[in-house]
């Protein structure tokens, strides 16, 4: 998890505005054994959304997704393939 957050930090850019800091989008998402994405990336959940900030929960979700789409291919450890072939549940928030 450390790792692939690395490899994303550079791609992922939160939505500014009122109450954005309190947006979290869980991201589920597989990768084949090489680090590319296997199919597209999906919205698990997202928290922390007020009326506030509901404006920018879709956009928060956007580049999310972006972030892992520009963050692919994934450098990880090869022998390691099935603890991180299936990315469950990761979390974007404002510190990621």
């Amino acid at each position: 998890a450390a790792s692939i957050s690395r490899q994303l930090k550079p791609h992922w850019s939160a939505p500014q505005g009122a109450d954005a800091e309190q947006l979290v989008t869980i991201l589920a998402f597989d990768l084949n054994p090489d680090g590319s994405l296997k199919g597209s990336p999906r919205l698990v959940k997202q928290d922390g959304v007020t009326p506030a900030n509901r404006a920018q929960a879709g956009r928060h979700a956007e580049q999310a997704i972006r972030a892992v789409r520009l963050a692919a291919p994934f450098n990880l450890p090869e022998e390691y393939y099935d603890a991180w072939k299936r990315v469950s549940d990761f979390r974007f928030d404002r510190r990621l």
